[in-house]
């Protein structure tokens, strides 16, 4: 019964409400255990790091980053969200750091991944992408470190 409850109001809340930010803020109100997502430190062959565009946050650019949905592994969330996002295939290596928050109850995989082949796509999302190298990366010490 639990969860029919949960499945129609994942389906209810997706169809009412759309933009990311308030679906993330709807999930932190009714979700009563761990949110968890994943960081992407996506490299490609020249060891620069993919920083992308999101038209929901206020950092103008930003390391890929996404929910990980019941049944997912971190590698496999980062995976799909990294396609999903801006069609790029990566290949996930490994979870470097996990973070977690004093303040909520919120995990977050951080991800090394190398990026294989794709054309970038604009999505819903996501409306463009940069190769950055590291030390130009100032916002994401603490994680890309």
């Amino acid at each position: 019964m639990i969860n029919l409850f949960y499945i129609i109001k994942n389906i209810f809340l997706r169809k009412l409400f759309s933009v990311p930010r308030l679906w993330l803020l709807l999930q932190k109100f009714f979700n009563h255990s761990f949110l968890c997502s994943v960081i992407g430190i996506i490299r490609d062959d020249q060891n620069r790091i993919l920083l992308l565009n999101h038209l929901y946050r206020p950092d103008p650019l930003a390391l890929p980053s996404g929910f990980i949905k019941k049944g997912e592994t971190p590698l496999d969330a980062l995976r799909r969200e990294v396609k999903e996002e801006t069609n790029f295939n990566i290949i996930p290596v490994r979870i470097v750091k996990v973070i977690s928050s004093n303040s909520r109850s919120h995990l977050e995989f951080i991800v090394e991944a190398k990026y294989t082949d794709g054309i970038f796509t604009p999505s819903k999302e996501v409306d463009f992408y940069q190769w950055s190298d590291e030390k130009e990366i100032t916002n994401y010490h603490d994680i890309i470190s």
